[in-house]
């Protein structure tokens, strides 16, 4: 806004130079424009990116529950990743909390 404020400015001071201004401005506001459609596109790509991973970290810790589920006997690095702690009582109850947040199993 201030360029282009600034632009108006110099192309009524001076009408010969407005031909010159203008096509500059123009220019600079293309260049401007491909910069943020090229960021964009960047970001996008990250997005998507970050998304694919988070699905495949989701698909991991599913099959973690599902070799939990399907076996009779749970594998010891399976159940360390999905519970952060156990609780044992002294009426002897025990208590398991499991991680919160899935990103901790992974």
């Amino acid at each position: 806004m201030l360029v282009n404020q600034k632009i108006k400015e110099l192309v009524s001071a001076n009408s010969e130079m407005s031909k010159i201004i203008e096509n500059t401005y123009k220019e600079l506001e293309k260049e401007k424009m491909q910069s943020i459609s090229y960021i964009q596109t960047l970001l996008e790509k990250d997005a998507k990116k970050n998304l694919e991973e988070k699905v495949n970290k989701l698909k991991t810790s599913i099959e973690y529950f599902d070799d939990i589920i399907n076996s009779e006997v749970p594998n010891k690095m399976i159940l360390q990743m999905i519970i952060d702690k156990i609780y044992i009582y002294r009426d002897k109850t025990i208590k398991f909390r499991l991680k919160v947040d899935i990103n901790k199993m992974i």
